[in-house]
């Protein structure tokens, strides 16, 4: 069986203090698990067509691929099209999705950035990312959060609104005790992970997504 825990022991504020969790302080000792929840941990993910798996079959797509590698339970409710403002095919934007996360009564639920929101001012975003992240926690409070980095995958030069996103979502997340994770740029330079679309990633460029965003939770403290 397969458990999600978040790593937690004497060393925290060392970890803390240094920025990064179980790496980058190795005078911390090893810490035990938290307590593990009592029910078999359910995961949301909350993101766009890159998380839906866009153009390719169904379980294509990473939270579906991580699902099976790992044994846990992920219900991928990302929408083609929407954001934190944008509304997707859909019909919705990250926060009118929130009631649906919350019907799974989720142990972690992830939401990551989107380019959708491109074009949108830099407050507009900072707003709508906070008050999308501020309804999770507060129809969620017993689950975890973790946000993820917006991702630029098209061949052009990458629009500012990317990084007011990603700041946004950092803001948002940390602010409510969650973590932000980095996931950098993983898909650009290499054509064979995106479709003829230049953005949407191919079944290598999800294989591609799901190898580095379960490393990154894993260094994050999360046990898959």
């Amino acid at each position: 069986m397969f458990r999600l825990s978040r790593m937690t022991d004497a060393a925290l504020v060392v970890t803390v203090l240094c920025g990064v969790l179980l790496s980058g302080c190795a005078a911390a000792a090893a810490a035990p698990a938290r307590t593990t929840p009592t029910s078999d941990p359910v995961i949301v993910t909350i993101g766009d067509s890159i998380m839906s798996g866009h153009g390719l079959d169904d379980g294509e797509d990473w939270p579906s691929m991580l699902s099976r590698r790992t044994g846990v339970t992920i219900d991928n409710l990302a929408c083609s099209g929407a954001g934190f403002l944008a509304v997707g095919t859909c019909g919705k934007d990250f926060r009118d999705l929130v009631d649906a996360a919350a019907r799974d009564d989720p142990t972690l639920v992830i939401v990551q950035g989107s380019d959708n929101d491109v074009g949108r001012s830099d407050a507009d975003i900072a707003a709508a990312t906070e008050r999308t992240v501020d309804a999770i926690h507060r129809t969620m409070p017993r689950a975890e959060l973790v946000g993820l980095s917006t991702l630029w995958d098209p061949s052009e030069p990458k629009p500012s609104e990317i990084d007011v996103s990603s700041a946004a979502v950092r803001t948002a997340v940390t602010a409510l005790g969650g973590r932000y994770i980095d996931i950098g740029q993983p898909l650009r330079g290499d054509p064979s992970l995106l479709q003829d679309d230049d953005e949407h990633p191919t079944v290598a460029g999800q294989q591609r997504l799901v190898h580095v965003i379960r490393v990154e939770l894993e260094h994050a403290g999360y046990r898959l």
